[in-house]
């Protein structure tokens, strides 16, 4: 069995993202039906300008519980640019990074995915759930 070492090696390639003119709308959207807690948003060019979150969403899209409050539901989440609720300028890093290094972000950073970026441009993502997948298979031997 080959020795994890660097995140190159859990990380998903070419995750998904959302361009920088997408909507709270689209994130909701992508979130659930791709089943992901992260997505990386990028500019034109493939650079990480911002991390959006289930939780950022959760916490900007109005309650839809609410009878007379569906319509303002449907307008804030149809109309409210993605760069209002992302992360900006999130922790980034190379695939050469190594599992430790990528723990220690996690936890002295508080976050809870890492965009993996190459010349600029991002190649992958790093989630705590990869980084347990490959703890896991360290134990395991």
């Amino acid at each position: 069995m080959t020795q994890v070492r660097t995140i190159s090696q859990v990380m998903t390639r070419d995750p998904l993202t959302l361009g920088v003119e997408a909507t709270l709308l689209d994130a909701m959207t992508m979130l659930r039906d791709h089943r992901v807690r992260h997505l990386p948003v990028v500019d034109g060019g493939g650079r990480v300008v911002g991390v959006v979150t289930d939780r950022d969403v959760k916490r900007a899209t109005p309650s839809a519980l609410l009878r007379d409050q569906r319509q303002v539901w449907e307008e804030v989440v149809r109309t409210t640019p993605i760069d209002r609720v992302m992360t900006r300028d999130p922790v980034t890093r190379d695939p050469a990074t190594s599992l430790a290094a990528a723990v220690a972000a996690f936890v002295d950073e508080r976050i809870g995915c890492l965009p993996v970026v190459e010349g600029g441009r991002l190649i992958g993502i790093v989630t705590a759930h990869d980084l347990l997948r490959a703890f896991r298979e360290h134990l395991a031997g």
